[in-house]
């Protein structure tokens, strides 16, 4: 109740934009009073800010597109996964998310797709959101679940980032499904010059906490020969490495 009644006396502030402009001239005060601290010290202290609100920032993404990160959308990465993938293909999503990349796939590519996570909430969106025909998920740890069949193509977005043992994890799935090829994304280390400098401050480098490592194009080259793969395509954009890979002794035959 008395929280209600807070709400009802502040929004009219917040609503006329008052109390925005106080906390942006209450930011700049800080940031300017901080900045006359020892630079090292200063910069932890405006980059933990700045994760702040990036995190707030990555949340309303998702909210503005409505359960989906606006980043889908305007990343247009979809793009490199659909335009490398033949009509009537079969392909496993490893890692798939809400799933989507895998409606993608299925809708604009034709191939019948599985997706598999270790997530139920995500794999409980996925189904509800995405009903096509072509289309399946499951609900899986892929350090232990076994794919059922072979499959023409493996795809791995964001997702080697997360895991340990990351080349044994790969030559198990390329040994159960056969893939012809692998499609791959993955955070590049070098995004950034802010990088190497958190770094150096001993502050979090990588561009989400729950992130193993993140990549440079040799270490990426290093883990795929690791697990008998090697790169026949690679792109970098916003940050991130795509990668078409085969396992060794096979060509890139079956690419669109």
């Amino acid at each position: 109740m008395r929280s209600r009644r807070l709400r009802r006396l502040l929004d009219p502030i917040f609503e006329s934009g008052v109390a925005a402009r106080l906390v942006s001239a209450l930011v700049r005060q800080w940031a300017s009073s901080v900045s006359r601290l020892e630079p090292r010290d200063a910069l932890r202290r405006l980059f933990v800010l700045s994760d702040t609100l990036y995190g707030r920032i990555d949340l309303l993404a998702v909210e503005l597109d409505h359960g989906i990160h606006a980043k889908h959308r305007l990343m247009q990465y979809h793009d490199f996964f659909v335009e490398r993938v033949r009509a009537g293909e079969t392909v496993l999503d490893v890692g798939c998310g809400k799933g989507e990349l895998a409606h993608d796939l299925a809708v604009r590519a034709k191939a019948h797709v599985t997706g598999v996570d270790v997530n139920s909430t995500s794999i409980a969106f996925a189904r509800g959101r995405f009903q096509q025909r072509k289309l399946s998920f499951v609900e899986a740890d892929i350090y232990a679940w076994d794919p059922p069949r072979q499959y023409d193509v493996v795809v791995i977005s964001n997702v080697l980032e997360h895991l340990v043992e990351r080349p044994t994890i790969l030559r198990r799935i390329v040994a159960a499904a056969a893939p012809k090829r692998l499609l791959i994304r993955v955070p590049s280390a070098e995004r950034d010059w802010t990088v190497p400098l958190r770094e150096e401050l001993g502050l979090p480098h990588f561009s989400d906490p729950t992130h193993e490592t993140e990549y440079t194009v040799e270490q990426l080259e290093e883990e795929l020969a690791l697990a008998g793969l090697r790169i026949q395509e690679l792109v970098q954009r916003w940050g991130e490495l795509w990668a078409v890979a085969t396992p060794d002794g096979v060509g890139i035959v079956g690419a669109s």
